[in-house]
């Protein structure tokens, strides 16, 4: 198989085909496999596979377990806490980079590939062949594209149609940690229009994200955002300001809240997608990277238990598609109500949340993290 696309989605592909025995290769268009990004969360329906592929441990090592979520209001008054110990596999925050490392490093080295920037993909009833920017083709069984939500395999086989904007932005950051968090402790903070995140995710570090309502993203990329940030959280609770002022302003990261429709079909014959590429969600429930993985999971599971490529990619998206798509749509959901701005509505978001949030039976049957591939 070739997988298109070197990030956490494509690197778990690569790992979950290697463990299973199936021959794979990895592509990447950058020169060098190096995942960017901020913190991330993972939850138990993603750590589970990761203990199944043998590297559990050494994410745990490079993260902070996660024991409880807390939702407060602008002022710090808590409005509900959930409990995320419990789990058969644990909840965790760690770096985007670290996790892709711990992905990475069993594969061999051959069958990873970077300055490999696909063009387009041609399939017969052999294999896929894939033709590359600098003239470079290859030809495999299949082709994964895991190439993000800008994914050139989705564009060839369904159009160029454009994300669609959620109506806010995200900024995230990474600040040294101020000493004064609980461990285990993540929280959500909202407000009118605006939320703050905030993520302990080891070694010291904490990873926040912050939302405003507005229009999309205009100006040179690596802009300074640090000022827009500041001025719109700087009065809210400890230790907020504090995490902003100890954050570079060149280290702050800002992105439009995107996500696409959820797909009739994925893939054609030996060509399917997987994480982004086929399913691209909001940020608000923090299973991007956790659906990836359980992709990843599915797809060797699949091509190791049907007979032919085509087979074993069509039953890959068919049990894939509806999760995915009903997860994608609560993350849609919670951001929307997420970002109310009319002060009554937010007043009763708040009871109403609280009300629910109060009365969540036990998470660990909650049918997002109980899910086992």
């Amino acid at each position: 198989m070739l997988i298109v696309g070197g990030g956490i989605g494509g690197t778990a592909a690569a790992l979950a085909l290697h463990r299973a025995g199936l021959p794979a290769t990895l592509v990447e268009r950058a020169p060098t496999f190096a995942e960017v990004g901020a913190g991330m969360s993972l939850w138990p329906n993603a750590t589970r596979v990761l203990r199944d592929w043998g590297i559990l441990d050494r994410v745990i090592a490079v993260g902070e377990p996660v024991a409880r979520f807390n939702l407060l209001t602008s002022a710090g008054r808590l409005i509900s806490t959930l409990d995320l110990s419990g789990f058969d596999a644990p909840a965790l925050c760690l770096h985007r980079a670290d996790l892709h490392r711990c992905l990475r490093e069993p594969i061999p080295t051959d069958r990873i590939l970077g300055n490999h920037e696909l063009v387009s993909f041609a399939q017969d009833r052999t294999g896929v062949g894939a033709r590359f920017s600098g003239g470079d083709q290859m030809k495999a069984a299949g082709l994964i594209g895991a190439d993000g939500i800008h994914s050139v395999v989705r564009r060839q086989l369904h159009g160029a149609g454009r994300p669609a904007y959620r109506g806010y932005c995200v900024w995230r950051g990474i600040a040294p940690d101020p000493g004064d968090l609980a461990r285990g402790h993540i929280s959500e903070t909202w407000g009118a229009g605006h939320r703050f995140g905030i993520l302990p995710m080891g070694a010291g570090r904490v990873c926040w994200y912050a939302t405003r309502n507005g229009p999309p993203a205009s100006g040179p990329a690596g802009m300074n955002h640090k000022d827009d940030v500041w001025r719109i959280f700087s009065r809210w609770h400890r230790p907020i300001s504090a995490l902003i002022e100890a954050t570079p302003a060149d280290a702050i990261l800002r992105n439009d809240a995107q996500d696409r429709p959820p797909l009739p079909r994925w893939g054609d014959g030996r060509v399917t997608l997987l994480g982004d590429a086929a399913h691209p969600m909001t940020p608000n429930v923090g299973q991007g990277a956790g659906m990836a993985i359980e992709d990843a999971a599915g797809l060797a599971q699949a091509l190791r238990t049907h007979p032919g490529v085509a087979e074993s990619l069509a039953a890959y998206e068919a049990r894939r598609r509806d999760r995915t798509a009903q997860v994608g749509r609560q993350a849609r959901r919670i951001g929307a109500i997420g970002q109310w701005e009319n002060r009554w509505m937010v007043r009763g978001r708040n009871l109403v949340t609280r009300w629910v949030l109060d009365r969540t039976p036990d998470l660990r049957r909650n049918w997002v993290y109980a899910h086992k591939i």
